[in-house]
């Protein structure tokens, strides 16, 4: 019966629109890759940005991998948009 419950209740909230599960950390990975240029330790980035650890480096490897290939129009892709034109202009 609490089963039913819980499932009929996610069934209309998910009708209604609402955001289920954890809440998205958006970090500028633009300002973590200019943190990592002058030296700051992934430890030191991460307090700063109020992020874990594990946070600011996927946020890195997110905009390193972006440099390759297309950039998505997504929140994500938007924040590496700067880095991405930099190296294309530089090369």
């Amino acid at each position: 019966m609490i089963q039913e419950r819980v499932k009929a209740g996610l069934r209309n909230a998910r009708a209604k629109g609402k955001r289920l599960g954890r809440p998205r950390v958006f970090v500028s990975e633009s300002r973590i890759e200019s943190l990592r240029a002058s030296g700051a330790s992934w430890r030191q980035i991460a307090k700063g940005l109020g992020v874990g650890i594990g946070t600011a480096r996927r946020a890195s490897e997110r905009c390193a991998k972006n440099l390759c290939g297309p950039i998505p129009e997504t929140d994500f892709g938007k924040c590496c948009v700067d880095v991405y034109r930099k190296f294309w202009n530089e090369n």
